[in-house]
């Protein structure tokens, strides 16, 4: 598996690698199933913990931060972004294995373009959410892309995912836990950090109103 790099080190995917991969979606006919994603991480999640993502319950978003693999109801979850192993794909071919994933898509006929915020580093907590629904209007990184028919018969790989770049610059919002509650201990820390905290945090930061 390959090591999850910082995303401002991470060279820009090429245009002709992305249609190399949309050709690749397209061969195997597996276009309204899967994606690309850059291969990057926020934090060093230590053994025993796991990056779980899932719906807010008081925000129509996801939000994703480091859980006890004891805590999971593992049978209700899945893998989201996969990293291919040695073997003779193209990914592998052209050295790209530890920067471009394989993203399972959601339900959606129609992929929404998502924007992700770093709320802390001590936390791990990021959000994910509807680009209508925020306030920022600069992309920092194109991180995600999907299969698209434009309305003239023409098929793109287009960016749906990004890291939104914010007053304070790239995609965080906060940092070093100074936006959250200090919990003392990090990401390691067994603390419950209430929705509404993250919430109330976003809209601080005027990321949402």
């Amino acid at each position: 598996m390959a090591t999850a790099s910082v995303l401002g080190s991470m060279p820009n995917v090429a245009d002709t690698v992305l249609a190399d991969l949309k050709g690749l979606l397209e061969k195997y006919i597996v276009q309204e199933k899967f994606g690309y994603h850059l291969v990057h991480g926020h934090l060093q999640v230590t053994l025993g913990r796991v990056m779980l993502g899932q719906p807010m319950t008081k925000l129509d978003a996801c939000w994703n931060r480091p859980t006890s693999v004891k805590e999971a109801a593992l049978g209700n979850v899945h893998g989201h972004i996969f990293v291919l192993g040695a073997d003779g794909h193209y990914l592998v071919q052209k050295n790209l294995a530890s920067l471009i994933g394989i993203q399972l898509l959601g339900g959606d006929s129609t992929p929404k373009d998502m924007q992700e915020f770093v709320l802390s580093d001590n936390h791990g907590i990021t959000v994910m959410m509807d680009a209508n629904m925020t306030n920022a209007n600069k992309t920092y990184r194109v991180t995600g892309w999907t299969f698209v028919r434009n309305v003239n018969g023409t098929t793109e790989l287009k960016g749906n995912e990004s890291h939104a770049e914010t007053v304070k610059g790239s995609h965080k919002v906060f940092v070093g836990g100074k936006g959250l509650p200090d919990v003392g201990g990090g990401v390691d820390a067994e603390v419950d950090i209430d929705e509404e905290v993250v919430i109330d945090a976003l809209r601080r930061e005027e990321v949402i109103n």
